[in-house]
């Protein structure tokens, strides 16, 4: 997906867009009258009572935005909104405590149908026509001026596809711009001049890589020159915002494409930037593509959740700081998964995700060599699951296979991790203990027996007794751990107690955990 390869993906989208024209065209009827296009949108009673309460008290309104784009291209939107020309005090007015300031500076209320409190009730954003002033924060118009002109309102728009209007009771389209036509093209085009439009708001830049990406569309050749053109202006949109357009696109239909339009654009460095590097650089032996290549393959292949996609474009992230040769010539990347979990980490929280999103993906990042030793007894399973969790195996399981997939080669890593999530399964079949919740003493338990309140003390003395049981599941009945907790649960709970060397793991340490050399050695060399 990168050098020559990098035209054929729009190519390849353009192609597709294409044979899908006359379908989508089907989505609509229509007989042309200038900008106006009769036509028949079904729309949701409860949005249908807001328009009509407007109407019926002189004003008008109309549909407008991504809801108007869904529904001529045959899909349920989502949200739906309704411009109008009642000003944001006459809408208050009109629905009283239903309706709410969520952006009355620039004209915006949203209506609940029953009452923001209530359970279950559907909103709707009613928005005055208005013209917006200078852009001076890149971000936001510094000034709004009201209007009672709906191509006002369109004029300030991103893409002409979400420039179209609504009208339920002429049952027209009102479309300036040539949205319909696009959407039929199936490409993104510019209100306007698109250089200007983005210097309004860069992230409109971001955004139209996110429709591309969501729709299947191309971009327009000028949108992508502009955005090129202007793409250091990326760096005054707030990390907040980014990480919700990039999120957008990892989750879309195409993450793979999205992202190499990212690159394509010249937006990558100046939002993940660690990725810049692993464009156009060779891998060993068993790998046909680039590192780029091979991560956008993965994320287009594996499941559709934020953690494993981000994971599946991190993966890798380490190997260009860590690329060396062997004695014979040959590409290796040692301990790659180290360094490229430390480098996720950062890339994520300089992003904005949660930490929990932050954890999870460079876990998998830092465990994507993980390899399975048949030789590991079940106690050391047992640690493993204790440690990081059934559904974490889960999803590093699909992560390699992903890998695996994007490689092209190594089929028996896709074999070797079955066999661990088979071996997974057995073990959790057999219902020993592997939390603290399984059990068969409590918290209350070791305060009533130690005679000690509650705090950390507790914690390390469960924790105590889970090692013991993940070693020999039989020791989990509630006279056993009793007998413990009396006879060793002082040392337990001052963190005085040391394992006998039975209880000391070789499988459990964490250069084995991550895989690392074991991996290596038994040739996984990716």
């Amino acid at each position: 997906m990168t050098g020559s390869g990098d035209s054929s993906i729009q190519a390849q989208a353009q192609a597709q867009i294409q044979a899908q024209t006359e379908t989508q065209s089907k989505a609509w009827s229509e007989t042309h009258t200038g900008s106006r296009i009769e036509t028949q949108i079904q729309i949701p009673e409860y949005v249908g009572r807001i328009v009509d309460t407007l109407r019926q008290n002189g004003y008008t309104a109309f549909i407008v935005g991504g809801a108007v784009r869904d529904a001529l291209m045959g899909r349920v939107p989502k949200d739906w909104d309704v411009a109008t020309d009642a000003t944001p005090d006459e809408v208050e007015r009109l629905f009283g405590g239903q309706a709410v300031p969520t952006g009355k500076r620039f004209g915006t209320m949203t209506v609940f149908t029953g009452g923001p409190d209530e359970p279950g009730g559907k909103s709707v954003e009613v928005t005055t026509f208005r013209a917006d002033g200078v852009y001076s924060d890149g971000r936001r118009p510094d000034s709004v001026t009201f209007s009672r002109d709906i191509l006002d309102d369109l004029a300030r728009r991103d893409f002409t596809i979400n420039a179209m209007a609504y009208d339920p009771f002429k049952r027209q389209l009102v479309d300036p711009y040539g949205g319909a036509r696009d959407i039929a093209r199936g490409r993104i085009a510019s209100v306007g001049d698109p250089g200007e439009r983005f210097r309004e708001d860069a992230l409109r830049m971001l955004r139209g890589i996110r429709l591309a990406s969501e729709l299947g569309f191309y971009l327009a050749p000028e949108v992508m020159r502009a955005a090129a053109a202007n793409r250091e202006l990326i760096t005054n949109v707030s990390w907040e915002r980014i990480r919700d357009e990039l999120t957008r696109i990892l989750i879309s239909a195409r993450p793979a494409e999205g992202i190499d339009l990212i690159r394509e654009a010249g937006l990558l460095p100046y939002i993940l930037p660690e990725l810049v590097p692993s464009i156009g650089m060779k891998q060993g032996e068993l790998h046909t593509r680039t590192v780029f290549e091979h991560v956008l393959a993965a994320t287009g292949h594996i499941e559709t959740t934020l953690r494993l996609r981000l994971a599946a474009l991190l993966h890798d992230i380490g190997k260009p700081q860590t690329l060396s040769h062997d004695e014979h010539g040959n590409i290796r990347f040692p301990n790659h998964h180290e360094v490229g979990a430390r480098l996720a980490r950062e890339a994520l929280a300089r992003l904005r995700y949660p930490k929990e999103i932050i954890e999870r993906v460079s876990l998998l990042v830092k465990m994507h060599m993980f390899y399975y030793d048949p030789s590991m007894p079940d106690k050391a399973v047992r640690r493993l699951v204790a440690k990081f969790g059934a559904d974490f195996f889960t999803d590093l399981a699909k992560l390699r296979e992903a890998d695996r997939f994007a490689t092209g080669t190594l089929a028996g890593v896709g074999q070797n991790m079955s066999l661990f999530m088979g071996r997974l399964e057995k073990v959790m079949s057999e219902g020993a203990a592997l939390d603290l919740r399984d059990l068969a003493v409590n918290g209350d338990d070791v305060m009533e027996i130690l005679g000690i309140t509650r705090g950390p003390e507790v914690g390390r003395v469960l924790h105590s007794l889970l090692e013991r049981v993940l070693e020999d599941p039989g020791l989990n009945t509630r006279d056993n751990l009793i007998r413990l907790i009396k006879t060793e649960g002082r040392n337990m709970a001052g963190g005085r107690e040391v394992l006998n060397e039975s209880g000391k793991d070789k499988y459990a340490g964490p250069g084995r955990l991550a895989g690392a050399d074991q991996g290596l050695a038994r040739g996984r060399r990716d």
